[in-house]
């Protein structure tokens, strides 16, 4: 990942306090995005392989169930037939209400 051109010692320091050199592992900021992109790649592969095999473990097969709604007019028409039932019934249950207290 490093190129030839690159220092092999690089000394870096404390930006609030320069006399205090920082120890530790240091990336290039070329190098760090190279490790990235292939972790990323690498985490996405597992994820993508866990995934499939776990569709593939939980897989019965889909149902899918295509209803074909209604269009408007159709269930206006409905719903008027409703009302004009209703209608009728409680004229029919008027009438016979008038009927049962008329013989009492």
């Amino acid at each position: 990942m490093a190129t030839s051109n690159r220092p092999k010692r690089v000394v870096v320091v404390d930006a609030d306090n320069p006399l205090v050199e920082i120890h530790g592992e240091f990336f290039w900021r070329e190098d760090h995005d190279a490790m990235v992109a292939a972790a990323r790649v690498a985490a996405y592969s597992e994820g993508y392989d866990a995934g499939r095999r776990d569709g593939q473990r939980e897989n019965t097969g889909q149902t899918v169930v295509l209803r074909r709604r209604r269009s408007l007019p159709i269930r206006i028409r409905g719903v008027v037939w409703r009302l004009v039932f209703l209608a009728l019934s409680l004229i029919v249950l008027t009438t016979i209400g008038n009927q049962f207290m008329a013989h009492r």
